[in-house]
């Protein structure tokens, strides 16, 4: 009798084991991580509505780092980045050009915000933020931010270095600039722009002070005048191999009106047809001051291909 009851107890007790696993997924990060945590998990591909709400979403998330990490910078899992380009038969949108050096995007928040695109271009692409990519998309490496075009395309350094002849664009942390004062003055002493300003050094291997720079980088960009809006943010990326479409982790193609349309249908056929992937076209309303906010719609209608 007493073996016949502890055979019970065994029982009872490894099925207690067997329907009790640990509910990891229960675990709430601190409140302000609130927007990321629930991301995390569900931001892979989705339909057109939800990429719209996920943008949205990813552009209102005024963050300083993700996940509570000094060391992991706010364009990991907030903000919109995206990559003006010019539509060609001649080449697919998310290969890079063999002859640049580095491969540049901006990234719009609702503290970083542009009321253009570079070129006056009028379609590109977006990139998930790298903690929500879907799997089996690869990181790209981020390398530097300037809170106006930096004109990279004539600089060293895989777009991030000197700017010829001007000593003042040398990368900020080099100059002692690293607070977003120092380069709101450094901005008002160089009216040139573009090659006359500094980048900041983000990389990934500067950990907490690379994402510290970044915080102090959009900030500026809050804080420079009025004549700067018009010009949007630059992010230098390292540049990735030929014909990745299917792993590069690209969450949409976009358009910012009527003109660009075109381009983004195309661009949208073209990757499903090389990578079988379907992506929605997104319409982006970028603000016309700083007191706007940029919008993001899926328009069913002006999709080139259904899901």
């Amino acid at each position: 009798m007493k073996r016949q009851l502890c055979i019970v107890l065994f029982l009872l007790l490894t099925a207690g084991c067997a329907t009790h696993e640990p509910q990891t997924s229960a675990i709430q990060e601190p409140s302000a991580q609130t927007v990321d945590s629930r991301g995390s998990g569900v931001q892979g591909a989705g339909t057109g509505p939800e990429i719209a709400a996920y943008l949205t979403e990813a552009y209102n998330n005024v963050l300083t780092m993700c996940r509570n990490n000094p060391s992991a910078p706010s364009f990991l899992c907030t903000g919109v980045t995206l990559r003006a380009t010019q539509h060609s038969t001649q080449f697919h949108f998310w290969n890079p050009n063999p002859s640049s050096t580095g491969v540049s995007f901006s990234w719009l928040r609702k503290d970083a915000k542009f009321g253009k695109l570079v070129f006056g271009y009028n379609n590109g692409f977006i990139l998930y933020p790298d903690f929500f990519k879907p799997a089996g998309k690869i990181s790209l490496a981020v390398l530097c931010f300037f809170p106006v075009d930096g004109a990279t395309d004539h600089r060293p350094a895989e777009g991030c270095g000197q700017y010829p002849d001007r000593p003042s664009s040398r990368p900020c942390q080099s100059q002692g600039i690293t607070t977003a004062a120092q380069y709101v003055d450094h901005f008002n002493k160089n009216p040139g722009m573009y090659g006359a300003l500094c980048g900041f050094d983000i990389r990934d291997e500067l950990n907490e002070q690379g994402a510290r720079a970044f915080t102090e980088a959009v900030k500026a960009q809050g804080q420079l005048p009025t004549s700067a809006f018009t010009t949007q943010n630059e992010f230098r990326m390292r540049k990735w191999a030929q014909n990745l479409g299917q792993t590069l982790p690209i969450e949409a193609v976009f358009y910012i009106n009527d003109t660009g349309k075109a381009g983004a249908q195309y661009d949208q056929r073209d990757f499903k047809t090389n990578t079988g992937i379907w992506i929605p076209m997104i319409k982006i309303t970028l603000p016309q001051t700083a007191a706007n906010d940029a919008r993001f719609e899926f328009i069913p209608a002006d999709q080139a291909i259904s899901q």
